[in-house]
């Protein structure tokens, strides 16, 4: 019986070491698979982190102007006239940028500037008063903490593909320093991404 177990056991080697090599090159490949995965992810991350920077640069670079342009408001040196032509620069000027308009302490839109239709869907219109809801939350908090706030909205939230907007609320002051309404800026954030991000990350 001896003899017999042993060439069933030297019949066994060659199967084994066949199921061996299988098993360590299925191994390889999950290794590998695993390390491209690892390796696409981190490129990933990486995209993302470099894409906010670059968001971040793009929204601070456009933070001063609105902030040069409220400031100009809060001193009076310029009125809802030359604001129509100085915000219509500015627009004109980033193309993420969609609508620019000066809201007084009570809500009431004094001056709106926009380039694109779908500006309307947020009711900004000049005569106008900001109603309830998100744009005016954000608005009171700008109030509230006496810094821009940035939030994020709808724009025209009844329509069948409603636009996502990033707003930036910039406050006013009158001679006593106190508040008296707040330049709003709002951005695309369809734009900000197409203009803000290289083709090649955004892909």
């Amino acid at each position: 019986q001896s003899p017999n177990r042993q060439d069933r056991f030297a019949n066994l080697a060659p199967v084994a070491a066949v199921v061996l090599f299988l098993a360590a090159i299925a191994t390889a490949f999950w290794y590998l698979r695993v390390e491209e995965v690892e390796r696409e992810q981190e490129a990933i991350k990486r995209d993302v982190e470099y894409a906010q920077q670059r968001l971040r640069l793009r929204l601070l670079e456009r933070q001063e102007q609105v902030m040069r342009l409220a400031r100009d408001i809060s001193n009076k040196e310029i009125r809802a006239g030359q604001f129509i032509s100085r915000a219509e620069a500015l627009v004109m000027q980033y193309p993420e940028l969609m609508t620019l308009s000066w809201i007084d302490d009570s809500r009431r839109i004094i001056a709106s500037q926009s380039v694109s239709s779908i500006a309307l869907g947020t009711e900004l219109r000049a005569g106008g008063v900001l109603k309830v809801g998100e744009t005016e939350g954000h608005f009171s908090l700008a109030r509230d903490l006496m810094q821009p706030i940035y939030g994020q909205v709808q724009s025209a939230p009844d329509r069948d593909t409603p636009t996502a907007v990033l707003q930036l609320h910039t406050p006013l002051t009158n001679d006593q320093g106190r508040f008296s309404g707040v330049l709003l800026a709002e951005y695309t954030m369809e734009g900000l991404l197409r203009y803000g991000i290289p083709t090649e990350v955004l892909a």
